[in-house]
């Protein structure tokens, strides 16, 4: 019996003895989990653990003020037919057409609540189909806006209301401090759709009224195999092997009127991605070139194209 109570006695020392050990190292940091807790990026969940990012398609839609939505339906309230992602936003029972120079679109979606501007989101591809040649911008930014004709029933009205939304990142300050990001930073993202692929030059929006998604136009969910729930990872900054070619870093912000870029080249593609960042004036640099349909495309959307003096 002696010996089994020393062999108990042995036994209860060293599971104290282990026990004092791991509250010393959960004391001096030794034992945090992996990736430790950041007090100072306000995340409550693990680095290893940020909030999965959904991808969603945006597709083609109108914003309505409440004159035109009286003066196209004769209504000045919109009836909900469900919430959408973002909240306090929804979808209506309205539909209208969209009419441009060259073709028409039909059946487009009204989104709630009105605004104060009336705004047309489409993609690329949708333009094309109209005739039109809208900028890409942020949404509320009408600057050089395309003008589009909007029919329902016999009323028509014809603004310059048409964009091509820039791809965004919606998020919550919180979220936006586990991932270590800011308002109005620019990022690429991969979206784990059927054709993985990494888009570039995603504005991230942050928000105390934000829902976390990555929302992208048609075309760019149609490039990557989106269909149905699908999420994105996030992938860092612009990694394009010419940033002024491919990403358009420019030195200029949201808010700036003139800006300049590093590529050699300033073709349509370029010019579009500054016009969305908010430039009126791009200032060129010796030995940069402008491609014609870049000049054509810059009188489009009235952007000066200032020469190297």
């Amino acid at each position: 019996m002696d010996r089994i109570d020393a062999i108990v006695r042995a036994v209860l020392e060293r599971l104290a003895a282990e026990g004092g050990a791991k509250q010393e190292g959960a004391a001096d940091g030794l034992g945090a989990p992996a990736g430790g807790a950041d007090a100072s990026a306000g995340c409550a969940e693990r680095r290893t653990e940020r909030p999965v990012i959904p991808a969603e398609l945006s597709a083609r839609h109108v914003h309505l003020s409440e004159e035109d939505l009286q003066a196209l339906f004769g209504v000045r309230t919109l009836e909900k037919v469900r919430d959408i992602s973002q909240p306090g936003q929804f979808l209506s029972t309205l539909r209208l057409r969209l009419i441009g120079p060259k073709g028409v679109l039909e059946n487009v979606a009204v989104l709630g609540p009105p605004r104060r501007e009336t705004q047309v989101e489409i993609s690329a591809t949708d333009a094309r189909a109209l005739g039109i040649q809208p900028p890409v911008r942020m949404s509320g930014d009408l600057r050089g806006a395309a003008r589009v004709t909007l029919q329902a029933g016999e009323a028509f009205l014809s603004r310059e209301a048409a964009i091509i939304a820039r791809r965004h990142l919606h998020m919550t300050p919180p979220q936006a401090a586990c991932y270590g990001l800011r308002d109005g930073q620019r990022v690429s993202v991969r979206v784990c759709g059927t054709r993985p692929l990494v888009l570039e030059d995603v504005a991230v929006r942050v928000t105390d009224a934000s829902a976390l998604a990555l929302h992208i136009d048609a075309d760019e969910a149609n490039a990557a195999g989106v269909s149905g729930a699908c999420t994105c990872e996030l992938v860092g900054a612009c990694t394009g092997r010419d940033a002024g070619e491919q990403c358009a870093e420019a030195a200029c912000s949201d808010q700036a009127t003139a800006c300049s870029f590093e590529g050699k080249a300033l073709t349509e593609q370029v010019l579009r991605t500054l016009a969305g960042q908010g430039a009126q004036k791009i200032v060129l640099r010796r030995g940069q070139l402008v491609t014609p349909l870049a000049r054509d495309t810059a009188k489009s959307l009235h952007i000066t194209l200032e020469a190297p003096k």
